[in-house]
């Protein structure tokens, strides 16, 4: 593998997140794409989720803002990004830690959910598994999905674009829970948050980028 073709449901750059990810994947080269790529504000807008909708993805802007996007709205954009760069990319990741359905493609497709999940399958032994999502609208999904690893999975909120002081605040919610592992269960956050969640819990955390790097780099 020596190309990789990072799909972002939201606009390109996404340096944050492949920066993160490229540390991790020495002589592998990153083509970015984002699924709000070249439209309007107006058209982004269009793909909001009803109030209250579980569909709910938040994603970051090129001017610095963050949306909130309807999946299924956004699944359709997606696929177009990975079809225009199927003739590029040995494979895909995707920048988004939500369920999301099968893409078409003849290379490889990573979801971070599906490599989260594998890799709580082999590390949790017991204990209290918590979860961090960005939105409180994922706040219930992600309980139930993660309820077959831990039916007493704690789920909190904050998200890497807000101010620092939600995270500290969630890490505290779950190391007051006991909490033994952590998922980050959304692509924006960094190693740094992943350090504060760890030094407030004292559990080991697992951030989408490098999770989905380390999956990357075995196929390389």
């Amino acid at each position: 593998m020596k190309t990789v073709g990072a799909i972002t449901i939201g606009q390109t750059p996404r340096d944050d997140i492949v920066g993160e990810m490229a540390t991790l994947l020495e002589g592998v080269r990153i083509v970015q794409a984002g699924a709000l790529d070249g439209l309007t504000r107006k058209e982004i807008d269009a793909l909001a989720p009803a109030p209250g909708d579980d569909d709910a993805l938040i994603t970051h802007l090129r001017d610095d803002g963050e949306v909130l996007v309807a999946k299924r709205r956004i699944v359709p954009r997606i696929q177009a990004c990975i079809d225009r760069l199927a003739d590029e990319a040995d494979a895909f990741a995707i920048l988004c830690a939500g369920v999301f359905p099968p893409f078409r493609s003849a290379r490889p497709v990573l979801l971070p959910e599906r490599c989260l999940a594998a890799v709580v399958d082999a590390a949790f032994d017991g204990g209290r598994l918590g979860v961090i999502v960005p939105i409180k609208e994922q706040q219930a999904s992600s309980a139930a999905r993660w309820s077959r690893v831990d039916p007493g999975v704690m789920v909190t909120v904050a998200s890497p674009y807000e101010e620092p002081s939600r995270l500290i605040a969630a890490a505290e919610e779950l190391h007051r829970a006991r909490a033994t592992l952590i998922v980050m269960e959304c692509q924006g956050f960094t190693r740094t948050m992943k350090q504060v969640v760890r030094d407030v819990t004292g559990a080991p955390a697992l951030l989408p980028a490098s999770v989905l790097a380390r999956f990357l780099a075995e196929l390389a």
